[in-house]
């Protein structure tokens, strides 16, 4: 019998994201709706850039305080592409695993339409506010 193969991680890339102040759209069947709209960021690693000033997490914060996270932006990378991040996860009191997925047009940046991520989150706060998140995106590879 064969036996599967471990799976690793390979570091990809750190996000600084900011964003502004939250919408409050209210209590939802799934829970409390809030949007919150990001303002741009740096993105620093194997890719390189800026977080674009469009797009927003789409947040819902559960009946036992977690909070869903549902976020799509655009990143241009120090090279010119403009890449695609959608990303979503639970951020709970222990921390916040994502899914980020990135999607890339023609060029060298394409191999990033199928590469399987695993994205690590924490909220950068500021005098009690919330101003932003640092994102960790890792490469899932198997060996």
């Amino acid at each position: 019998m064969t036996a599967n193969p471990e799976p690793g991680f390979s570091f990809l890339a750190k996000l600084t994201v900011h964003t502004g102040e939250p919408i409050d759209a209210g209590p939802t069947p799934l829970g409390h709706r809030r949007v919150i709209p990001i303002t741009g960021g740096t993105v620093t690693g194997r890719i390189q850039g800026d977080v674009l000033p469009l797009g927003a997490d789409w947040s819902l914060v559960r009946a036992d305080g977690s909070a869903s996270v549902d976020a799509r932006y655009l990143v241009r990378t120090h090279d010119g592409a403009v890449l695609t991040v959608t990303n979503t996860g639970v951020l709970t009191s222990s921390g916040a695993l994502t899914s980020p997925r990135l999607e890339a047009a023609e060029g060298p940046y394409r191999w990033l339409n199928d590469a399987p991520l695993v994205g690590t989150l924490v909220p950068l706060v500021e005098d009690d506010v919330t101003v932003g998140v640092s994102l960790e995106f890792h490469l899932v590879t198997v060996s």
